[in-house]
């Protein structure tokens, strides 16, 4: 089991690796975003603080429709790479700290996004300060692209190589544990209601660069010594090429949103 350091050094580890995050990561379908605005109400001209921002990749389509936004986000190193990304969005600050020690204002966002970061935040206490800062009828939006089941001889090959090179990395609990783990905390949580749940299915295709550079943004990965990631992403590029040097992943991009209680 992690301990909270193992958890804050996990948190801490994409900084390293911004520019590469920034280029291999994938973003958000529209559909969730147009969801999200939906479901929110918020007004034009609304305000947003979204924590986590990384490198942006949530931030973007909500900056091109012109909500004023404010990101917390602790590694500086992705605020860079986000505020250049974002430079033509005056709209849009960044604050660099986590979110448990931000210090917040009074009630004034109409709507809190994350995408891929509140996990990081630790709960209840991320609820709690969560519902503080949103104005009443706000509405907390959090979300992340989690694995489908991706099928196929190029799938199971690429297990193969895992169970070979890398086996620690297999912990045994399914996208759709977590996926189910988070709403059931959220529904326990007495700081929102009127929650609901939706699953945006898509793909993205990979080369064997991309998708090497993919993996070397995940957090377990990123804690691998060089010598054994090195080992392990020999074996999965000999896979992948061997395929065409093509894998297209299958995600599913899960939304929670819940009203903030008042």
């Amino acid at each position: 089991m992690k301990t909270k350091l193992d958890r804050q050094a996990d948190s801490r580890s994409f900084n390293r690796v911004a520019d590469l995050y920034d280029a291999c990561r994938p973003g958000y379908p529209e559909e969730l975003v147009e969801a999200v605005l939906h479901k929110s109400g918020i007004p034009a001209g609304g305000k947003i603080l979204e924590i986590g921002s990384g490198t942006g990749k949530a931030t973007l389509p909500f900056a091109r429709r012109r909500y004023a936004i404010l990101c917390i986000e602790p590694g500086e190193n992705l605020a860079k790479v986000a505020q250049d990304n974002l430079r033509q969005w005056p709209g849009v600050r960044w604050e660099i700290a986590t979110f448990q020690d931000w210090q917040e204002g009074p009630a004034q966002f109409d709507l809190i996004i994350s995408g891929q970061a509140f996990h990081w935040v630790p709960s209840p206490a991320s609820f709690i300060k969560a519902a503080k800062v949103l104005k009443k009828s706000g509405y907390l939006a959090i979300f992340w692209n989690m694995q489908a089941e991706n099928q196929g001889p190029v799938f199971e090959e690429l297990a193969e190589v895992y169970r070979e090179r890398a086996p620690e990395l297999e912990d045994g609990k399914s996208s759709e544990d977590v996926i189910l783990e988070r709403e059931h905390e959220l529904r326990a949580c007495e700081n929102f209601d009127k929650v609901e749940v939706f699953r945006f299915p898509w793909t993205r295709r990979y080369d064997t660069r991309q998708y090497l550079g993919l993996l070397n943004t995940y957090s377990d990965h990123l804690r691998m010594s060089e010598a054994q990631r090195a080992y392990l992403f020999e074996g999965v590029a000999k896979m992948v090429d061997r395929y065409g040097g093509v894998v297209e992943k299958s995600y599913n991009a899960v939304l929670y949103m819940a009203e903030a209680k008042k």
